[in-house]
């Protein structure tokens, strides 16, 4: 994309569109409101294209040049503040792009890492590659993961990759869900997410996806969460950190004493 959408002709066309709203959008509406209430308490009141058409030519004439003066600028201030924020979500959507974009071109050499304290690998999300078949408790050993990454110093969680980095792929995943595609795969992480550890959570991760060896790998990245996060297990509830190239849990006080000293 280039820079020219954001330059001054970019609000402009929306301060000029705006103007033009508000003579021939936003005055009409407000007469509409006026006869509504003229209507309500007078019963000599005039239908509403009696009215609109009485009074919408007023503004050709010289001495109700304030009041087309007035709904001009009404409408090129609104026309303005919608042109601010359009370019401000476009430069913001931008950056989006780029960074997933380079984020997913470093998956490979991720993989080629192998895992460390801020890298771990799954073969997969839910379906169980020795059983052949779906496994909803290994979502919990993601969450679970997760969880260690939360409360650590966050990290990055690769699915569809063994062991040894090797890409496996996302085929057998993506088939049990509803929708068999790459959106519906990240929705199922977030939904995981939610459920298991907080739906508050959901911001601080996001799921990008490369194709390493003709395979669909995806990287949940993780960031530190502005909180403890405790995972249920049962009736009680579980604290996990990153340790090594591991997930462990934590007791009763040592979750208190780590969690006084990450986040006091």
């Amino acid at each position: 994309m280039t820079s020219q959408p954001f330059k001054l002709p970019f609000l402009a066309s929306y301060v000029l569109v705006g103007a033009i709203v508000g003579v021939l959008v936003i005055h009409p509406l407000n007469l509409v409101v006026v006869w509504w209430e003229l209507a309500r308490f007078s019963e000599t009141a005039p239908d509403l294209i009696e009215f609109l058409s009485a009074r919408l030519w007023l503004l050709l004439l010289p001495r109700h040049l304030d009041v087309a003066i007035a709904y001009t600028l009404l409408g090129a201030v609104v026309g303005l503040a919608f042109g601010i924020f359009s370019r401000n979500y476009m430069r913001t959507s931008e950056a989006y792009r780029s960074l997933r974009q380079e984020q997913t071109l470093h998956i490979p050499s991720i993989m080629q890492m192998g895992e460390t304290d801020g890298v771990e690998f799954k073969s997969s999300l839910r379906w169980d590659m020795k059983e052949n078949r779906i496994n909803r408790g290994l979502e919990k050993v993601i969450a679970k993961t997760i969880a260690g990454f939360f409360n650590a110093d966050g990290g990055y969680l690769l699915v569809g990759v063994d062991d040894d980095g090797k890409a496996l792929g996302l085929e057998k995943d993506l088939a049990t869900l509803k929708s068999a595609d790459l959106d519906a795969f990240e929705r199922t992480v977030n939904d995981i997410v939610s459920k298991n550890l907080g739906g508050d959570l959901c911001p601080s991760i996001h799921t990008v996806f490369a194709s390493v060896d003709g395979k669909d790998v995806a990287m949940i990245i993780i960031r530190p969460a502005p909180r403890a996060v405790y995972m249920e297990d049962g009736r009680s509830s579980v604290f996990y950190v990153r340790s090594g190239n591991s997930t462990r849990q934590l007791d009763v006080r040592e979750a208190l004493n780590y969690a006084r000293s990450r986040w006091s």
